[in-house]
Formats: C-alpha cells, sequence, structure tokens
C-alpha cells in the first residue's frame, strides 16, 4: 500500500441550512423550475434531493442535476399522476449524502404513512461514508422541516418505533446481505425447473426477515418475473399477521404475497393439482419454525389434510410441502431458535435440504441489537454452559436486578420512553388468567402479572393498548419481533447445579405443554435454553434481566451486574 500525504484535509459539515423549493409538476411537459429560487446553478449543477408528489402519493429521488432529471420524470409515464416537485438544497451536499438522504427518506415517509411511496428498492444498501453521523444529525432538522411544510406527519422517533418501520421493505442492507441478494438472484437467473433450495443462515438480529421482504419486494417489481407466483411463507402466526398489515400500504404487494404453511395448498394462492408445481418462489421466514407431526394440539386435522392433498406420507414435514409444491424455496434458518418439539428436528432438514444446509448463505453484520454479534455469542456461551468471561458492551444497556420490585419500576419507567418495550419471560408460570379473567399468572413477592392475553400482533397491539403492553409476553408471541428494550423474567425452568456446575433445565416447571410432550429430557433442554437465548436477544438498545431463582441468581449475577 501507498500512503500519498496531502496538505489539505476535506472539511466536515459546518450545517449550513437546507432550502426546500416547491413548483409545478406538469406530465408530458417542460418542466420550467420558474419558480425554484435556489442560487444561480443549482438547478443545473448541483446534487439535490426531491420529492415528486399529489395528494396521496409521492417518489423520492436524488439527482445532480435537477433540471435534465425533471424533464426525464415529465416524459415518464408512471410519473403521470404527479402534481408537485419539491426540491431540497444544502450547500454541503455531496452525491454520497443525497444518497444516503434518499434512502433515509423513502424509509421514513413509507412508514410515515402520509403518501404511498411508488418507489422501488433496487440498490438501497447501508454504505459509510465521510461525516455520515453529523449528516446524519442535520437530517433531523430536515425531517422536522418537512412536518412543517406536512410532507411528513410523524417524528423520527415515533416512525422507527412503528411496526411498517421495521418490517419495511425500503431497508438498506449489509454488505454480506448484498451478497445473498447476488447469490440469490444467481440461483433464479440460473433457471427455476432445475433450481435447488437455497439457505440464508444468521443469528437473531442479523436481518433475515427483512431479506425476505426486500427480496419480495425487489421480485414482485421486476418486470422479468411478472406473471411468476412468488411468496413469502411466515411459520409464526402472529409475525405473520404484522407482515399483512404492514406490507398492504406497500406499493406493488399485497397481505396475499405473505402466506402460511396451509395456504401452500388452497387455489387462492395460486395452488392447483395438476401434478406442476404451484409456487416459482417462497420466501420461507422463520424456516426453524417450521412443523412436523408431533405435539400439534388441535392442528394435526389441518396436517394431515394438507399432506394428503399433496399426496405425502402421513408423518412428514413442513419442510417436504415446500419442496412438493415449490420450484425455488428459500428458507431463512437458525438452529438456535427452534424452540419446541413440534418444530421440524435439524437433522430432518439438513436431510431434505442436502448440499444447501451444508454450504449456506451466512448472515453476520448484527442489524438488530446494539451489543453486536459478541452478545449474542455471550448469551449462547452463558446458557451452554461455556462459561464466558464475565464482558461489558459498550452502547448496550444491559441491567441484572435483584428485586423484582426494581425490575418492574425499571419498565414501567422505560415504557413511557419507549413505547416498544415488552417485558417476556419463559414457560415458568401456569397460564390461570387463560380460564379466569380475574386471575394472576406470575406472582412474586408484591408484583402481580399476567400472560398475554392474544399471539396474534401482541407487540403491535401494546401501541395502542396499554394494558396489553404491561403483559408478560412468551415465545410464541415475541418470535421474530424487535423490542426497543426486552425485560426478561427467568423462571424456575432453569437451575444452576452447584455441584456439575452448570446451568440446566427444570421440566417440573415448564409448563408449555405442547412444548414438553414427546421430548426427551435432553431435548428439552436444549429448547428451553433456546427460548431464553431468543428472549435474550430481542432488545435492540437493552435488555433487563430478573431471575426468580436464588441459586441461579447468584451464578447469572457474576455475567450481568458490574460496579458504576
Amino acid at each position: 500500500m501507498i500512503e500519498v500525504p496531502t496538505h489539505i484535509s476535506a472539511e466536515k459539515p459546518k450545517g449550513s441550512p437546507f432550502y426546500i423549493s416547491s413548483t409545478d409538476f406538469v406530465y408530458g411537459q417542460h418542466q420550467e423550475l420558474v419558480d425554484v429560487d435556489f442560487k444561480e446553478g443549482v438547478i443545473t449543477n448541483w446534487p439535490l434531493v426531491y420529492i415528486l408528489a399529489n395528494e396521496t402519493t409521492a417518489y423520492v429521488g436524488q439527482t445532480t442535476s435537477a433540471a435534465n432529471r425533471m424533464n426525464q420524470h415529465g416524459a415518464n409515464e408512471e410519473r403521470k399522476d404527479f402534481t408537485t416537485i419539491n426540491l431540497i438544497y444544502n450547500a454541503e451536499f455531496n452525491s454520497s449524502v443525497i444518497t444516503d438522504y434518499e434512502h433515509r427518506l423513502i424509509g421514513l415517509m413509507h412508514a410515515d404513512g402520509k403518501y404511498r411511496l411508488t418507489n422501488k428498492n433496487d440498490g438501497m444498501t447501508d454504505t459509510n461514508y465521510f461525516c455520515k453521523s453529523q449528516y446524519a444529525e442535520m437530517f433531523k432538522d430536515l425531517w422536522e422541516e418537512l412536518r412543517k411544510v406536512e410532507l411528513a406527519q410523524h417524528t423520527i422517533d415515533e416512525i422507527e418505533e412503528s411496526e411498517v418501520f421495521k418490517y419495511s421493505p425500503f431497508k438498506g442492507l449489509t454488505p454480506d446481505q448484498r451478497v445473498a441478494i447476488d447469490e440469490i438472484q444467481m440461483a433464479i437467473e440460473a433457471g427455476l425447473e432445475n433450481a435447488r433450495p437455497v439457505v440464508v443462515e444468521g443469528m437473531p438480529g442479523t436481518g433475515k426477515t427483512i431479506l425476505a421482504i426486500y427480496l419480495l419486494k425487489q421480485l414482485k417489481d421486476n418486470p422479468d418475473y411478472k406473471g411468476m407466483n412468488i411468496r413469502l411463507l411466515e411459520p409464526v402466526t402472529s409475525l405473520r399477521n404484522t407482515l399483512r398489515s404492514a406490507l398492504k400500504t406497500v406499493s406493488g404487494l399485497s397481505e396475499d404475497d405473505v402466506v402460511g404453511p396451509l395456504d401452500l395448498v388452497k387455489s387462492k394462492y395460486g395452488y392447483s393439482s395438476n401434478g406442476e408445481k404451484s409456487f416459482d418462489i417462497v420466501l420461507v421466514d422463520e424456516a426453524h419454525r417450521l412443523k412436523r407431526r408431533v405435539n400439534l394440539g388441535t392442528q394435526y386435522g389441518n396436517f394431515d389434510k394438507t399432506s394428503q392433498i399433496l399426496g405425502l406420507p402421513k408423518e412428514t414435514n413442513q419442510v417436504e410441502w415446500l419442496l412438493n409444491v415449490t420450484k425455488l424455496p428459500i428458507f431463512f434458518y437458525d438452529p438456535l431458535q427452534t424452540v419446541g418439539p413440534s418444530c421440524v428436528l435439524e437433522n430432518d432438514i439438513r436431510a431434505a435440504l442436502g448440499p444447501a444446509m451444508k454450504n449456506p448463505i451466512r448472515l453476520d453484520t448484527q442489524m438488530r441489537v446494539k451489543g453486536g454479534k459478541a452478545y449474542l455469542d455471550y448469551i449462547a456461551d452463558i446458557l451452554m454452559n461455556h462459561n464466558p468471561t464475565p464482558t461489558r458492551f459498550e452502547g448496550y444497556e444491559l441491567v441484572f436486578h435483584d428485586t423484582i420490585e426494581s425490575f418492574y419500576s425499571s419498565f414501567e419507567s422505560t415504557y413511557h420512553e419507549h413505547e416498544l418495550s415488552r417485558m417476556v419471560a419463559g414457560y415458568a408460570w401456569k397460564w390461570l388468567s387463560k380460564n379466569d379473567a380475574n386471575a394472576y399468572d406470575i406472582e412474586i413477592d408484591e408484583v402481580r402479572l399476567r400472560w398475554n392475553r392474544t399471539y396474534d400482533n401482541w407487540v403491535g397491539i401494546g401501541m395502542t393498548d396499554d394494558s396489553a403492553a404491561h403483559e408478560v409476553g412468551c415465545i410464541h408471541s415475541i418470535q421474530g419481533y424487535d423490542l426497543s428494550y426486552t425485560y426478561v423474567l427467568i423462571g424456575d425452568d432453569l437451575y444452576y447445579d452447584s455441584q456439575s456446575k452448570e446451568i440446566g433445565a427444570n421440566k417440573n416447571s415448564y409448563y408449555d405443554r405442547n412444548g414438553k410432550n414427546t421430548a426427551s429430557d435432553s431435548e428439552l433442554d436444549q429448547y428451553i435454553k433456546n427460548i431464553y437465548y431468543v428472549l435474550l436477544t430481542r432488545g435492540i438498545y437493552g435488555t433487563h434481566i430478573y431471575v426468580k431463582n436464588p441459586v441461579l441468581r447468584n451464578r447469572l449475577r457474576k455475567y450481568f451486574q458490574f460496579e458504576a
């Protein structure tokens, strides 16, 4: 490497003001831009961001020549319904900044809800550049001005707490997500008739769900794939309903694009019994939650009926369903998030998918937890008795509470500032309130709490229902969701054996009947630890912990409690 010294360094932004100028947009005509009052030369040769809009829809873009770009739009039939041009200028803009601002505006305006965006999501990558953090601070001022001129409604904080934002296809991709996109694209272009399954493997928070959503939008927007049957399959009922709600506002998508396993044999979604594979591409989110014919409770009938329609043996599984009806299934998978005996066993998935499981596309960049991948590894090492070195995680709020009163008081305070914070717990308490609405399920000292009343969109319901937000969520209501702060109650289903010096699972204090039946002691130990691994890795900004068992509490304290 050759170092080339220089005597002049690039200047950091000084916080120059933004200027927003609006004028009419007329389709089919030369755009004069005569009402735009920027200084001379800006319209023809300066990086700008712009918003085309009418009363209900908008398009966000960036350009280095507004004059040329607006005339291109004026000749584009896709833009014929827009009526106004809103140009945004700053003397400190450059090409990197306007690309970043374009992506920020697309993501926020989509989730804001004032307009339905007509943008596609091609090329949205989270790229670093000089002074990016300073420009990010400046962007906050721009957004507030957009609210004043009624181009936006909600604050950035409000938007970023919303599910529409969290499950938006308008996300900047990490480098390894971009590599995954390229590899999947190559698999598609190689031809679907002889395609092999693809597996994308990643820990919690590496963006598996976001990547699946991004791909769904990208594939549905691509004219080369018009007429193809492309779906996103979500096995987790609550998350499926959340995704349907979030994506129905996205241009080019509908809630029918998101399906469950039982929908694979419904004509509404394109199934045909003509012997051909009915689905071209299925993006399988949370693939570790696909089911086998074990501990299905009331769902045995539906499971058997689907298997029969597909001509598969009774003891099949949902991975085989997908292989039976899909030309190219893409599985988003994490073996550490298998949380019960009804989930397809890892060995069965490996047998069914073969080389795809041996050579998966890997996601490593941590997008959710501010503690990064090191925090996820730390949690796994603690639960699996690897005895890691006690570690602080800079920028991540990891708090260990010695009393339930401190735990609950802290939750109340955090919840009022961050509405997407929730309490969650392992299945160490019976669900008494299911049959008695006045009963409490979790009683520790003076604190009395209830389990979540519904699995379906419990996190989202809590945004408008204060009582739901004060319930305690279980694994089935929280897996796949992001929370601002997670408050984790560790119950008596985990214990510490002082003789073996190991953390183990206590099946006598584990009350998920469907998660318990048929599981061996070693399987149950793994399921329970996997559940806590998922619960302890939901919080974006922090995790608070209270441990009911005093012996286990003393053991875990060294990993989570540090002197100030």
